[in-house]
């Protein structure tokens, strides 16, 4: 893995714009912008003057700089909260690169931020009067008059300014440049190729301009130092007789610690193999890269130690807790040990240790004291309708849903799917490459004697899902139609006896009788008047 690159010992990052929430939030007139060069503005005399600005015209008020500088190192020094909640003053090199800052520009205008402009990046300074008119990277035709030292893909800004203060502080040098604010992930910088051209270009000028300078207060990022802190840690480092061992953290060496070998430039290296002697007299032993035992001042080599012999080689097994080693079978009263931090080996710590084969091995004063065999797998949870359906399609190889099923085939219909059946009845799904899935409900009219179903003609159904509580229901609202029908039914049979019953009389006098001769006398001297009258017609 390659190290990350230095300038005077200090560590370099490239900053990235690695999701949507970086990038470039505002620009800021500053006093001491952090991407120095020797840029120009013209005075009255015509005398050049090392501002980060020009200003182009003083009538039409528009002032041109470089928002961010490409391939050029801005020194930070900030303070950095440790994991233990301990401040650090780190410091360090950031190197904004052409298509990190082609990006952060395009991104910039698509998030209508090009009029947002504040003074000395304090909160709540934002003024109005100040609006960008150009915005472009250099390069490719693009090399404005007074800026040829500065990179191609460096981003450029020019702005109208009608506030009158800020233009009165711009012409008497209060704001001497331009300073973005922005959020932006730091990446380790690897190249060192990279670097080292960047230094040569810039002549070796960082500990003149950047050390004794306070450039770094004025390029505020926010949320640089928390996304920093991942990424950059304290560095420790012995010198020793065959270089400087340097390695991340701030507590002491200790075995198990990733080394390198660190140069004069502070570039990193993996170590050869062997002992590193320290200026205290201390023994460093690494191996692949790593440190494998520390020796204090006139301790003397261990001897080699003769190989064991092949009887009293250990066995192991490896579970949740590391690897576990024993000697002849593993079983209640076996002594387990681990591997100690030296390498050399303890007894097993307390407690209990999956192997991969699943059995639990519980340990008691590095002693084993149960096995526990492996837990059975969980059987998956299936609904109800799925182990329904799951359960009628393995009984319908038993033999009577088979018979039912070449019932079923012998009707005409092909590759029936048994869903649910019984004695009376079975529903079946068919496939029609019309309709797609038709259910069945074919009546089982009688078994044969010799075990074969004879069934009625199929009847579509829909299939219907109901809880146990509908069911429950309808089971009652169906016992309480069939006490009704069964009711009716006597009833009916009541009245057919009674029919029945008077069918079997004697029939009664005609309730139409003709006579003949002189009409009947009634008693009313008024109809029978009529009556008599009607007769003699």
């Amino acid at each position: 893995m390659a190290s990350i690159v230095t300038i005077d010992g200090l560590p370099v990052y490239q900053a990235v714009i690695s999701d949507e929430q970086c990038g470039m939030l505002r620009i800021s007139l500053v006093d001491d912008p952090a991407v120095q060069s020797n840029f120009v503005a013209f005075s009255k005399n015509q005398q050049p003057r090392q501002l980060m600005y020009a200003v182009q015209d003083e009538d039409k008020r528009l002032v041109l700089g470089v928002v961010m500088r490409a391939d050029f190192p801005i020194y930070r020094r900030e303070t950095i909260a440790d994991d233990k909640g301990n401040d650090k003053e780190m410091e360090f090199y950031i190197i904004y690169k052409a298509d990190t800052i082609r990006t952060m520009a395009e991104k910039y205008l698509a998030e209508n931020r090009q009029n947002l402009v504040n003074l000395m990046h304090e909160k709540g300074s934002e003024v109005e009067g100040v609006q960008m008119v150009q915005y472009f990277i250099k390069g490719a035709g693009l090399n404005p008059e007074g800026f040829d030292n500065i990179a191609d893909g460096s981003l450029f800004a020019e702005f109208h300014v009608t506030n009158d203060e800020v233009w009165d502080a711009i012409k008497d040098g209060t704001y001497r440049g331009f300073s973005l604010e922005g959020l932006f992930d730091l990446e380790p910088e690897t190249d060192k190729d990279f670097v080292q051209e960047v230094v040569d270009t810039l002549d070796g000028i960082f500990s003149r301009i950047f050390k004794h300078s306070k450039t770094y207060k004025n390029m505020k990022m926010k949320g640089l130092l928390a996304r920093l802190a991942k990424a950059l840690v304290e560095m420790g480092n012995l010198t020793t007789d065959k270089g400087i061992l340097a390695w991340d953290g701030e507590e002491e060496l200790k075995v198990g610690d990733a080394v390198f070998i660190e140069d004069s430039e502070g570039n990193r290296s993996t170590p050869e193999d062997g002992d590193y002697t320290t200026e205290d007299g201390r023994v460093i032993v690494v191996a692949g890269g790593k440190v494998t035992e520390i020796r204090d001042a006139g301790t003397p080599a261990p001897a080699p130690q003769e190989p064991a012999a092949a009887a009293e080689e250990k066995n192991t097994i490896t579970t949740d807790k590391g690897v576990l080693s024993y000697e002849g079978e593993l079983a209640v009263g076996t002594e387990v040990t681990v591997a100690g931090e030296n390498g050399e080996e303890v007894a097993a710590p307390d407690g209990e240790y999956v192997a991969e084969d699943g059995r639990t091995i519980v340990v008691a004063e590095g002693k084993v004291t149960d096995i526990k065999d492996a837990a059975p797998a969980p059987q998956p949870q299936v609904n109800t309708r799925m182990q329904r359906v799951a359960e009628a399609f393995q009984e319908t190889f038993d033999d009577k849903l088979k018979k039912i099923y070449n019932a079923i085939v012998a009707l005409g219909f092909n590759y029936p799917w048994l869903v649910e059946a019984g004695e009376e009845f079975v529903i079946a799904r068919i496939w029609s490459e019309t309709d797609g899935d038709i259910y069945y409900r074919f009546n089982i009219k009688e078994w044969t004697d010799e075990g074969e179903p004879v069934l009625e003609n199929g009847v579509k159904v829909v299939p219907a899902f109901v809880t146990p509580e509908e069911k429950e229901a309808a089971e009652e609202n169906f016992s309480r139609v069939q006490q009704e029908r069964d009711s009716a039914q006597a009833r009916v049979t009541e009245l057919e006896a009674q029919v029945a019953e008077l069918s079997a009389k004697p029939k009664g006098q005609p309730a139409h009788v003709e006579h003949n001769g002189a009409p009947t006398q009634t008693g009313n001297k008024g109809l029978d008047r009529l009556t008599a009258l009607m007769g003699a017609k």
